[in-house]
């Protein structure tokens, strides 16, 4: 019968080495960067969320004011 090392698997087990499949610590100069890199993306995204809705504002007030126009005119389209 074969003697296993001194530290090996017994025998039919798999040794698995714990460095394998676990993640290498996170230095903290990646987390701040990736952290400022979210904050600009949301910074972002607002701006954009805000541009469209003062957009559609504008588009809805000159629409009333079109109709407004429209409805006191003085002179009647068409003639």
């Amino acid at each position: 019968m074969a003697q296993a090392a001194v530290g090996a698997a017994p025998a039919g087990h798999r040794s698995v080495s714990a460095g394998v499949y676990s993640r290498a610590p996170e230095v903290p100069y990646v987390k701040e960067r990736r952290g400022r890199a979210v904050k600009k993306l949301l910074l972002v995204a607002l701006a954009a969320i805000g541009g469209l809705l003062v957009y559609r504002q504008i588009q809805a007030d000159r629409a009333e004011q079109d109709l407004w126009t429209e409805a006191t005119d003085s002179v009647p389209t068409g003639s």
